[in-house]
């Protein structure tokens, strides 16, 4: 063993932890702000690295996309991704057997498995997957009018948000893009407006609003399908995404959504939060958002030239 293993070695016995870590790092003493974002990140990799179901039909969809993207290419050829083949057929298997037996991904899923199967054996006749070509419902005038119509509105007319409305914005999330096509946003909302308001009072964001708020949104990413270091940003890529979904069908039905940072929150806040809408703890919360009928509009800032 080297002096210097010898003495970090030595060092590590005697120290308490967190001024080994000190020395440990050549000195560097972070800041107590970057400690959080350090600690939460190491929270939610602990977490994604637990086994569970959840995390088992995360990857199940993961290894599936991988598959996907191969049977769509036009030079596709037998022999490739056999690795991601293997893993995706122990996780359809292993998930017939739990409460996500009945997810119509895992049917997916096992399309893609055959699919791959047929292609091993007949290669020959196999033809790559291809959709068909649709035209858009509607065109580029109608959809840069709505995008630009959207408004973070803060003060809303007293009137609730309906179940139904609020599983109609729902059903969009999922439908962005997301990294390996793994869907791992999930909203907690309330639709009780007093619920809503102490919802609002955790974020730091949260002032100048009307009294009645109609409906509160939390925008999260089950942290269960991020294994790696390297996808620490994902979560927030991915339900950003999704969110826009949200808004710009929300803005179709004469709702509004404003959106509130996470970013400054402090462990009451969370806990609190948590508490109220009983977000489970491998939840990453990315972002939070009031949603409701305006009572007046907001005007628009200017946006920047682009060119």
């Amino acid at each position: 063993m080297s002096l210097k293993k010898t003495i970090g070695t030595i060092l590590k016995r005697i120290l308490p932890f967190k001024y080994y870590k000190i020395i440990a790092n050549g000195g560097i003493i972070v800041p107590s702000y970057y400690k959080t974002i350090i600690e939460d990140a190491e929270r939610y990799l602990d977490y994604s690295l637990e086994e569970s179901p959840e995390k088992d039909i995360l990857l199940m969809r993961k290894y599936a996309h991988i598959i996907d993207k191969g049977l769509h290419r036009q030079d596709i050829e037998p022999g490739h991704s056999k690795s991601y083949y293997k893993l995706l057929k122990e996780k359809v298997e292993k998930l017939k057997q739990t409460p996500f037996a009945s997810d119509p991904t895992i049917q997916w899923a096992q399309n893609k498995i055959e699919y791959y199967e047929r292609l091993q054996t007949t290669p020959q006749s196999f033809l790559p997957l291809q959709g068909k070509t649709e035209l858009p419902p509607i065109n580029y005038e109608q959809l840069s009018e709505l995008i630009k119509q959207r408004r973070s509105n803060r003060f809303f007319q007293e009137v609730n948000l309906s179940d139904e409305t609020v599983n109609r914005l729902s059903i969009l999330v999922n439908w962005a893009a997301n990294s390996c096509n793994k869907q791992p946003i999930q909203l907690f909302i309330t639709n009780i407006p007093s619920k809503a308001s102490e919802c609002l009072k955790c974020c730091k964001g949260g002032t100048g609003f009307s009294a009645f708020i109609p409906s509160f949104w939390v925008f999260a990413a089950d942290s269960r399908g991020y294994v790696w270091p390297s996808e620490i940003h994902l979560p927030a890529i991915d339900t950003s995404l999704g969110a826009q979904n949200v808004f710009l069908a929300a803005q179709t039905l004469g709702i509004t959504g404003t959106i509130l940072s996470w970013a400054q929150k402090d462990k009451e806040e969370e806990a609190t939060l948590r508490t109220l809408l009983n977000i489970p703890k491998e939840f990453i919360i990315v972002f939070c958002a009031v949603m409701g009928y305006a009572s007046h509009n907001y005007l628009p800032p200017q946006r920047k030239d682009t060119k």
